[in-house]
């Protein structure tokens, strides 16, 4: 759906990953989608270099959330978020991770 406008799918998949989860690592995501690592970290890294998302460590692991910083996070938000309800109800249930998110 919004690959469209993002570029790819795996974009998609890793914004509203993060809107709906607040924050991950490029395993989770692996795992999650059920696609390559390589692509994913690419993306992560062009969404990171564009600033639309920030990473930090925690020990090892290198956690990506979205910057609250971009100046367009609002705007994004509220897309992810009607992207998100535009998503059969499978797809919601892969997406979540059981964090909670009174946006949602």
């Amino acid at each position: 759906m919004l690959e469209v406008l993002f570029g790819n799918q795996n974009v998609q998949r890793i914004l509203i990953f993060l809107f709906v989860n607040e924050r991950c690592y490029g395993t989770q995501l692996h795992r999650a989608f059920n696609a390559a690592l390589t692509p994913i970290q690419k993306a992560l890294n062009r969404l990171e270099k564009g600033g639309a998302i920030i990473s930090y460590y925690e020990g090892k692991t290198r956690l990506y959330q979205l910057n609250p910083s971009y100046p367009l996070m609002e705007e994004l938000e509220k897309l992810l978020k009607k992207a998100y309800t535009l998503l059969p109800v499978h797809q919601k249930k892969s997406i979540f991770c059981g964090q909670n998110r009174s946006a949602l």
